[in-house]
C-alpha cells in the first residue's frame, strides 16, 4: 500500500486539471501563491502547457503579452485559482475578465466547495453557489462593458491609472445597489490593440464562457505529511471563536470548558474546516473515523459527521482516524522556545509581505460586520537572502552579468510607458557600471518542501530534528553535493558539529557558477537559512528565552512568590535594556536582551505555569495580592519607560500621551540638572521682581500639567488591570480542561514535559483512555445505534489505535516542536505500521502567539 503523501496528492491534483491549465494564461492569488511556491508547484505548470502564472493580486495590461506566440482569433483561455470565497474574489476576478476581452473561456478553481460557500454566513450565494456567481459575474461584465460604450471613447491615461485602485472595480453583486464603474475606471481600460478605442473590444453577443470548479487541494505542504492552510486564503483567516467570557483571541478556539457552549453561532472557521477536510479526505480516496478533543473541535466534528453518506460509507476507501484538538488546551507550547531547527529558521528570517489588497478586502468585510471580521496570519514563505551570504569576490557567476540584465529587464518591462520611470533604467545602467554594484543582493530564496529537479524532502528531514542534529544534517547534505559537482573546499570540518564558518564556505563554492546554483538551489537555500538561524544575532535571543523558560520552569515547581519575583526581575531586566538602547542611539547594546514585548510573552507562559501549579489564590489569579501588585507595578514602569510598546491592542490610544510624558521626564531630569550646577551667587537683586502673578501662573500651569500626568497613570494603571484580567483567564486553563485528565506530568522534570500532542498520542497509542475524547459515529455506526442495535447487532466503539493511518489537525495551528514530539511519540509506541500525518490551521512561532493574545485579533 502507497505511503501517504500530502505534497504529491496536491500535484497529482493539477494533473487532473491539464485539460484547462494547457494553453491558458494562469492567476493565481496570494494563498494560491504560496501554497504552489511551498509545494515547488510552479514548473508543473509550464510542463502542462501553460502560457503564463501571474498574480491576481497584481494583475496588469502586460499579461496578455505571455500569449503573443498565439493567433489573435484562436480562442483564449484563463484559468482563475483562488483560495478565497468567490465573494472576496470577485473583484480580481471581473478584473481579469475585463482586462483579457479577448479571452472567450475562463475557468475559476476555488478552494471552498459549493455547500460551504452556502453555509458560509456572510457569503451572498444559496446552495447553487457556482451557477448563481457564474450569473452575477457575467451580469457585472456585461454592465462594466456597457458603461464603458456609453462613455466618449477616451482611454485612461498612465497618471489616471496609477491613483486607481481596487476599491473601483465590480462589487455591484455583493456589496451595495451602487452603479457598476466604467472601464475607464479600471485598469483594464488600456488600449493593447491600437489605436482606435474600439479595436479589441467584445461584443456583448460574444460572452466570455465562465465556469467555476470546486479545487480542495490548496494546502501548504511543509512536508509529504506536514501541512498547515494558506496564510492568506479565507480558511486560515476566518475567525475562530466569537467575543464571549471563555474567548480569548479571534484566532484561537474558545477555552475548551467540557460544558454546551452557550454561544448558539457557530465560528466561520468551524465550518470551512469542516469541509476542507471532508473534501481533502475524499480527494485523497479515504473515510474518516472521526476524534476530537475540545469544544470547537467536537462542533468541526459534528459538521463532518453530517456531511457523511452512506454512498461514502460503503465505498471500499482506506480508513484515517482523524482526530481533531483545539489549540487552547495547549498554549504553552508554542509559546514556548523549542529545539527545533524548523522554529529557529521561521522566527529569524523575514516573510513576504502580505498583499495589500486583501487588507482592503477585508476592511470592506468589516463595514458591513462589526468585530473582527478575519484575522492577518503571517505567511509561510520566508525569504531567505542568499546575496547576504555571498561577498563581491564570490558573486562571479561566469562573469556573465546576469543578474544586471535581469534587473535591467525588468525595469523596463514595468516603466515601458511612463518617461520617469525611464529615468530610473538609466541609473541602473550606470549603477551596473558601478564598482560598487553588488548583484548578489538581488539573489533571493524561499523554502520548498520537495526540492524540484531531486525530488528530496529536505524539510522533512529536519522538521524531526532539534537545532544541532538539523545543522549536522545540512552539512551532511552539502558536503554529498560537493562530492557531486566533484568540488573541493579548504576548509576545516569537525565531525559531529556544524560550524557557521563551513556551513557559509560550502555554500560559497556550490554558487561559484550559474549551473551548479541552479541545479543545487534546494539545499544552498536550506543551508542559507540554516545559517542566519545560527547567526548570533539571532540565536542569542533565542537562546535567552530558552534560559529565562527553564528559569520560570524550575520556580513554577518551588513557590509562588519565586516565579513572581522571577517574573518582575525579566521585566525590569526588559524595561531597563531598552531604555538604554534607546537612551544611548545603539540598538547594538540591546542585541541579545530580551524587550518588553519578549517580556510580556515570558509573563503569559510563566502565568499559564503558574495556573497549573498554583490554581488557587484569593485575588482570583495564581499569585497572591501583593506578588501581583509587584508586578503590576513592573509592567507600569516599564510600559512608561517604552512609549513604543503601546502598539499592543491594551494600550491602543495612549501612544501620543505616553511618548509626550516620556519627553517631558526627560527634560525635566535635564532642568534639574541644570539648576543644580548654578550658583547662587549668580542671582541678582532684578530677579526678586520676578515674584508676583507669573509665580502663580507657573503654579497653574504646574498644577494643571501634574492633573494631566495623573489622569495618564490612572489610564495606564485601568488598562494593566485588565491586562492581568486578561492573564487570569489564561492561567485557568487548567481548571477549564479539567475533565480531559491529561495535566498529570509524564516526566519527573518539569522542563521536560511533553507537549499536549506527545502526551495526547502516548496515551492513545496505548489505548488508554483518554476524558474528553470523543468520537464521532458514522452513519453505519448510527444505524446500527439506532436501528439494528435492538436486534444486537451493536457495533464496538472504535479505538484511534486501530487505525494504520492517523491524521491529526490541530485547530489553531501547529508549531515545529509539535511536530517532532508526534514522531517521537509514534516511535516509543512501538507500532512501525502507523502512518501519522499532521495538520493545523497555520504554524506559528512564539511571536505569533504574541500578536494573537496582545495583538489585534485578541479579545483583551
Amino acid at each position: 500500500m502507497a505511503l501517504i503523501d500530502v505534497t504529491k496528492s496536491c500535484l497529482d491534483s493539477i494533473r487532473q486539471i491539464s485539460e484547462h491549465i494547457e494553453g491558458a494564461i494562469v492567476y493565481l492569488d496570494a494563498g494560491c501563491t504560496e501554497s504552489f511556491q511551498l509545494m515547488g508547484a510552479f514548473p508543473l505548470f509550464l510542463d502542462l502547457g501553460a502560457h503564463a502564472v501571474c498574480s491576481s493580486e497584481n494583475m496588469c495590461a502586460l499579461d496578455a503579452v505571455a500569449d503573443w506566440n498565439g493567433s489573435f482569433e484562436s480562442a483564449r483561455k484563463i484559468v482563475i485559482m483562488t483560495s478565497r470565497l468567490l465573494s472576496d474574489a470577485h473583484r480580481f476576478i471581473l478584473r481579469c475578465l475585463s482586462m483579457h476581452q479577448g479571452g472567450h473561456c475562463c475557468t475559476i478553481f476555488t478552494s471552498i466547495s459549493e455547500v460551504a460557500h452556502s453555509a458560509y454566513p456572510d457569503s451572498p450565494l444559496g446552495p447553487d453557489a457556482f451557477h448563481e456567481y457564474q450569473s452575477f459575474l457575467l451580469q457585472d461584465y456585461e454592465e462594466l462593458i456597457e458603461n464603458s460604450d456609453l462613455k466618449s471613447g477616451q482611454l485612461v491615461d498612465s497618471n489616471t491609472k496609477g491613483n486607481l485602485t481596487l476599491e473601483d472595480e465590480g462589487w455591484s453583486r455583493f456589496t451595495s445597489n451602487e452603479d457598476v464603474p466604467s472601464l475607464e475606471a479600471s485598469s483594464a481600460g488600456k488600449n493593447l490593440y491600437g489605436d482606435s478605442p474600439r479595436r479589441g473590444m467584445v461584443d456583448l453577443g460574444q460572452k466570455p464562457i465562465v465556469s467555476v470548479h470546486h479545487f480542495p487541494m490548496i494546502l501548504s505542504s511543509i512536508s509529504p505529511r506536514v501541512f498547515v492552510l494558506p496564510s492568506e486564503g479565507s480558511i486560515a483567516e476566518a475567525c475562530l471563536s466569537s467575543e464571549h467570557e471563555d474567548s480569548i483571541s479571534a484566532g484561537l478556539p474558545s477555552l475548551s470548558t467540557g460544558l454546551p457552549s452557550d454561544v448558539d453561532e457557530v465560528p466561520p472557521a468551524a465550518t470551512l474546516t469542516a469541509h476542507f477536510l471532508y473534501h481533502l479526505a475524499a480527494k485523497m480516496d479515504l473515510k474518516m473515523e472521526i476524534f476530537s478533543l475540545g469544544d470547537l473541535s467536537k462542533t468541526i466534528g459534528k459538521i463532518l459527521t453530517d456531511m457523511s453518506s452512506l454512498y461514502d460509507v460503503g465505498r471500499r476507501k482506506r480508513t484515517v482516524g482523524l482526530l481533531l484538538v483545539d489549540r487552547t488546551l495547549d498554549l504553552l507550547t508554542p509559546c514556548c522556545h523549542g529545539d527545533s531547527l524548523v522554529d529557529r529558521i521561521f522566527s529569524a528570517l523575514p516573510r513576504k509581505e502580505r498583499t495589500s489588497s486583501s487588507a482592503s478586502i477585508k476592511c470592506s468585510q468589516a463595514q458591513l460586520k462589526p468585530g473582527p471580521s478575519s484575522l492577518a496570519r503571517a505567511s509561510l514563505e520566508v525569504q531567505i537572502p542568499i546575496g547576504e551570504v555571498l561577498t563581491k569576490e564570490d558573486f562571479e557567476i561566469d562573469d556573465s552579468g546576469l543578474s544586471n540584465s535581469i534587473e535591467a529587464f525588468r525595469c523596463g518591462w514595468d516603466s515601458y510607458n511612463t518617461a520617469s520611470e525611464m529615468v530610473d533604467l538609466i541609473s541602473l545602467s550606470k549603477k551596473a557600471s558601478d564598482e560598487k554594484f553588488f548583484p548578489a543582493e538581488l539573489l533571493r530564496g524561499s523554502l520548498v518542501s520537495t526540492e524540484t529537479f531531486k525530488g528530496t524532502p529536505y524539510l522533512e528531514a529536519i522538521l524531526d530534528r532539534k537545532t544541532k542534529d538539523g545543522a549536522i544534517l545540512v552539512k551532511k547534505w552539502l558536503q554529498e553535493t560537493l562530492r557531486r559537482e566533484s568540488m573541493t573546499i579548504d576548509v576545516k570540518t569537525r565531525p559531529g558539529f556544524a560550524s557557521k564558518l563551513e556551513l557559509k564556505t560550502m555554500i560559497k563554492a556550490l554558487t561559484k557558477s550559474q549551473s551548479s546554483l541552479i541545479r543545487n538551489r534546494g539545499i544552498i537555500q536550506l543551508a542559507s537559512a540554516t545559517l542566519f538561524a545560527l547567526d548570533e544575532s539571532c540565536s542569542a535571543r533565542w537562546d535567552a528565552f530558552i534560559s529565562a523558560e527553564k528559569i520560570l520552569s524550575v520556580n513554577a515547581g518551588d513557590t509562588s512568590q519565586s516565579l513572581a519575583a522571577q517574573i518582575s526581575d525579566l521585566i525590569n531586566k526588559s524595561a531597563f535594556a531598552g531604555s538604554d538602547g534607546k537612551k544611548s542611539g545603539k540598538k547594538e547594546l540591546s542585541q541579545g536582551l530580551l524587550s518588553f514585548q519578549d517580556a510580556l510573552l515570558l509573563t503569559i507562559t510563566g502565568y499559564i505555569l503558574a495556573g497549573e501549579n498554583f490554581p488557587t489564590s484569593g485575588s482570583g489569579g495564581p499569585f497572591s495580592w501583593q506578588e501581583e501588585h509587584f508586578l503590576k507595578e513592573a509592567i507600569l514602569d516599564a510600559i512608561l519607560e517604552n512609549p513604543s510598546v503601546a502598539r499592543l491592542k491594551f494600550l491602543h490610544g495612549l501612544t501620543q500621551e505616553l511618548e509626550a510624558n516620556l519627553n517631558k521626564t526627560k527634560s525635566d531630569v535635564t532642568k534639574e540638572t541644570s539648576t543644580d550646577e548654578l550658583n547662587i551667587d549668580d542671582f541678582d537683586d532684578d530677579q526678586w521682581g520676578k515674584w508676583g502673578d507669573e509665580d502663580e501662573d507657573e503654579e497653574n500651569d504646574n498644577k494643571e500639567q501634574e492633573y494631566d500626568d495623573m489622569q495618564l497613570k490612572l489610564e495606564l494603571r485601568d488598562r494593566v488591570d485588565n491586562l492581568f484580567k486578561y492573564l487570569h483567564k489564561l492561567s485557568s486553563l487548567k481548571s477549564k480542561k479539567g475533565p480531559l485528565g491529561l495535566e498529570s506530568n509524564l516526566s519527573s522534570d518539569p522542563y521536560t514535559n511533553k507537549g499536549l500532542l506527545y502526551k495526547l498520542l502516548t496515551k492513545t497509542l496505548g489505548k488508554f483512555d483518554v476524558p474528553g475524547l470523543e468520537y464521532h459515529s458514522s452513519t453505519v455506526g448510527r444505524l446500527f445505534k439506532s436501528g439494528f442495535g435492538r436486534f444486537g447487532l451493536g457495533q464496538a466503539k472504535p479505538s484511534l489505535a486501530d487505525q494504520n493511518l492517523i491524521l491529526v489537525f490541530v485547530v489553531g495551528g501547529i508549531n515545529g516542536v509539535e511536530v517532532q514530539e508526534a514522531q517521537e511519540a509514534l516511535s516509543e509506541s512501538g507500532r512501525p505500521d502507523i502512518e501519522l500525518v499532521l495538520g493545523g490551521t497555520t504554524f506559528l512561532t512564539p511571536d505569533d502567539m504574541l500578536d494573537l493574545l496582545l495583538g489585534e485579533s485578541s479579545y483583551i
